[in-house]
């Protein structure tokens, strides 16, 4: 008799912490896998477009530059879910484009910052 009640209380203390499992899961997955794999995936981006950009010489306007490419690739990640290496490497081939020397000024950076906008633009069009 007392070996029916112990597996009646492991069946239920086992289907609680399942259900406890399943409901964090479900809900709070966010939270604790997906925003930090997008966080390392943007950064992981990010220093790669910063070696291909390494021609730029250090600048106040290079790092608001990165910040720009973060910014980008972050707000890409939440729109979409997913980004493409073409939407990076567009933007990166554009960079390389407008930035014509190895100096990088608040001119070429606001231009940097108009191609993003009309692209996003056309990209919600399409949509």
């Amino acid at each position: 008799m007392k070996k029916k009640g112990c597996f009646l209380k492991i069946i239920i203390v086992l289907t609680i912490i399942i259900a406890a499992i399943l409901y964090i899961i479900q809900n709070h997955l966010d939270d604790v896998v997906i925003n930090p794999a997008k966080k390392v995936i943007s950064d992981f981006m990010v220093s790669g477009a910063g070696n291909q950009l390494k021609f730029i010489k250090e600048t106040p306007e290079k790092d608001s530059l990165r910040i720009l490419l973060k910014d980008y690739v972050k707000d890409k990640i939440s729109k979409t879910k997913s980004i493409d290496t073409d939407d990076l490497d567009w933007l990166i081939d554009s960079i390389k484009v407008v930035v014509t020397d190895s100096l990088i000024t608040k001119d070429n950076l606001n231009k940097i910052k108009e191609l993003i906008k009309i692209k996003d633009y056309e990209k919600s069009k399409k949509n």
